[in-house]
């Protein structure tokens, strides 16, 4: 009784009703080490390992804020402020989704995720100051997907154009986690706290998606195109319109861009079909003799005489 006084008095609610889904939702961490273990770079497998980790994120996520809360103040455990329980219940409603993705495209390596991607974190909704506690929790689930995110991106062996994307979401990452500790300091007021509440959740959100490029690097393609950078991005194969003109790797023209392959939830590029006049059979050209895009352009890397 004393500790639901405590509690109401400092507005806060219940988490009991959210209980039995944050123990169901614990699967998400056996899903991690299982796909932790996993090998190779087909398709099922980088699908495979890109939903067991949103899964264990947006559980990380939930379970850090409610034991965080409880660390600090417990004399109100199972109480946390509203806008903890909303923002917690928003991650762990979105964990049974991703664990039975994963067990789909696990037994069906060409099943095509419903889900947009690159998934993203929900907002934070809320109707009162943030306070030091929920800043603890944020910082603290940033702290425990940091190092599984630096630690593949050291390992990651790809072309350096995707290296490149991932390096810039890591930096992205990094100053916005150390912009928020910053400014993070013992008794701030309202405001600085809105602002490192704001840093922190812009370093989460960069984690996440860089943990889901991790696990299928063709998504690199997909995330810039979902954010307003300063920076001018890399123009990529879902940049390719129709009649762009296709050029080989000496510079000659070969024809015109007649129908590009590829998903453009995931990223995954196959090839373009190219016009190359009247009366003379299109031609196909596989994703890897793409060299670059430019405006209006496609490069090559090979000549036309090596294209069918």
């Amino acid at each position: 009784m004393l500790r639901w006084l405590r509690s109401t008095l400092r507005g806060e609610v219940s988490t009991a009703d959210l209980e039995s889904r944050r123990r169901a939702g614990a699967i998400a961490y056996s899903l991690a080490e299982e796909a932790d273990a996993l090998d190779g770079g087909d398709r099922g497998t980088q699908l495979f390992k890109l939903c067991a980790w949103n899964a264990f994120a947006l559980q990380t996520i939930a379970d850090t804020l409610i034991d965080c809360d409880t660390q600090d103040d417990p004399a109100t455990a199972g109480f946390v402020p509203r806008s903890t329980l909303r923002y917690a219940t928003a991650c762990v409603d979105q964990v049974p989704t991703w664990i039975r993705c994963a067990r789909v495209v696990r037994g069906d390596p060409d099943a095509r995720l419903t889900a947009g991607l690159p998934a993203a974190l929900p907002p934070w909704v809320y109707d009162e100051p943030t306070t030091s506690g929920e800043l603890h929790g944020l910082r603290t689930a940033y702290e425990a997907l940091q190092p599984r995110v630096e630690t593949g991106h050291q390992a990651a062996q790809l072309e350096p154009s995707r290296l490149g994307q991932m390096r810039r979401m890591l930096a992205e990452m990094t100053s916005s986690a150390e912009y928020a500790v910053a400014i993070l300091r013992p008794n701030i007021g309202p405001v600085d706290r809105g602002e490192v509440r704001a840093r922190l959740l812009n370093a989460l959100s960069h984690a996440f998606e860089l943990g889901q490029a991790l696990a299928l690097p063709t998504l690199t393609d997909v995330v810039p195109r979902h954010r307003e950078e300063p920076i001018v991005r890399t123009l990529t194969w879902l940049d390719v319109d129709k009649d762009c003109v296709v050029l080989d790797s000496a510079g000659h023209r070969i024809g015109f861009v007649l129908h590009v392959h590829g998903d453009r939830a995931t990223g995954e590029f196959g090839g373009i079909d190219v016009n190359v006049g009247t009366g003379r059979p299109d031609v196909f050209v596989p994703p890897a003799a793409v060299a670059a895009v430019r405006s209006g352009e496609v490069v090559l890397s090979v000549p036309r005489e090596e294209l069918t």
